[in-house]
């Protein structure tokens, strides 16, 4: 039987981590809030993860759908990151696109890599 809660478990560990020491902070998350997108964005990845792994959901589509959805979100961070800054923080559509920007990052990463951790059987 296929346990993807371990996965998920590893991945949501390694988000939080990654966020705690500055990861997040570094790519572009304000310093504020850089840690708490992720608190936000992990359980809902996790919860996605879990779902797509528990229901079957094949690796090899996983991964690269949940990649995507990361992708997708940190060009919507970076985006609004640039357009808020160029507004003099007057764009508040921009800074909700950095904000959950960056939470659906967060999400992403943990799926993703909950998607990558090799199948545990038994």
């Amino acid at each position: 039987m296929f346990r993807p809660a371990l996965a998920v478990l590893v991945a949501a560990a390694l988000t939080l981590v990654a966020a705690r020491f500055g990861l997040t902070q570094a790519l572009g998350a304000h310093p504020i809030w850089a840690v708490q997108v992720a608190w936000i964005g992990v359980p809902i990845g996790a919860a996605a993860a879990f779902l797509a792994l528990w229901r079957g959901l094949p690796q090899i589509w996983a991964a690269p759908l949940f990649a995507a959805v990361t992708a997708a979100a940190m060009a919507a961070a970076f985006w609004g990151k640039a357009e808020f800054a160029a507004s003099f923080a007057e764009n508040a559509r921009a800074g909700q696109a950095w904000y959950f920007g960056w939470i659906v990052t967060a999400a992403g990463a943990t799926a993703t890599l909950a998607a990558l951790v090799p199948a545990t059987r038994g």
